[in-house]
């Protein structure tokens, strides 16, 4: 049966609630526990929203058997030795059940660059986003790995001594809006994440396994966020059915605090 994970909102929450989402969600079920990264509620209309890192700490520390990760972290703001050290902290600190999300962030045009825009980021074009989010991956496997050198056109780092790795290595997931950000979740990482409500949904399923299958990436899998909606939490109903046909390997609902605690329940 595909997984069923939930994704906890950190948007107007306080941490006490969340930690409680969490442990209502890891008793009814739930496979896995994602929360996004964000620094400002402005991108959701909200007053506030919580650290991604230190959100998933809580959850990790109040949690037991769900799998734990962020869904998914910005690679263009996040500093890749810090992320690096963060994940494998987090790592050894859940004991073994993390994920690790990354995509590209927002672009100017994007609701989502307010927050950056506010804070005097640096906005990126589309091919320099997408360059950082393979140099992540390659960055973290690299130094994961072992390695002591790699030479990025963007990142880098030689002669690394001295840094937490984690155990294991947790799987890399990318989130992708367009072809090309799937293209490049099928070449470089070990599964992509989609939303139900896009457009052009099955095309870039198969874009993506498609360059899976070109970069020889067998274990590469799809997963799917979707509302929090009784037939996205049912296994067995006639939508889950479908995209389990098409493949999707887990569903991961989305709730939020104005849903209430109550309603999480499998």
């Amino acid at each position: 049966m595909v997984p069923t994970d939930i994704v906890l909102s950190p948007f107007d929450i306080d941490v006490r609630t969340l930690i409680e989402a969490a442990q209502r969600a890891e008793n009814a079920g739930f496979d896995a526990i994602w929360t996004y990264d964000h620094v400002s509620g402005v991108v959701m209309n909200a007053r506030s929203t919580l650290d991604v890192w230190v959100a998933l700490t809580a959850i990790a520390c109040h949690t037991e058997r769900v799998g734990i990760g962020p869904l998914v972290l910005n690679a263009t703001t996040r500093d890749p030795a810090q992320l690096a050290v963060a994940a494998a902290t987090l790592q050894d600190l859940s004991g073994g059940r993390l994920t690790l999300g990354l995509g590209a962030g927002a672009g100017a045009e994007s609701p989502y660059s307010r927050e950056l825009k506010m804070f005097r980021a640096v906005l990126n074009d589309a091919p320099s986003r997408r360059t950082r989010v393979i140099e992540s991956i390659q960055f973290l496997r690299a130094l994961w790995g072992g390695e002591r050198q790699f030479n990025g056109s963007q990142i880098g780092f030689d002669g690394v001594d001295g840094v937490l790795t984690p155990r294991p290595m947790p799987p890399i997931v990318v989130g992708a809006n367009g072809p090309r950000m799937a293209a490049l979740a099928g070449t470089y990482a070990d599964g992509l994440n989609l939303h139900s409500w896009q457009s052009g949904l099955l095309g870039l399923i198969g874009v993506a396994r498609e360059a899976a299958d070109r970069a020889g990436n067998h274990d590469f899998e799809v997963s799917l966020e979707t509302p929090f909606e009784l037939q996205w939490l049912d296994p067995t109903s006639k939508i889950r059915r479908a995209f389990s046909d098409l493949g999707i390997a887990r569903v991961q609902v989305g709730w939020n605090a104005s849903i209430g605690l109550d309603a999480i329940a499998l």
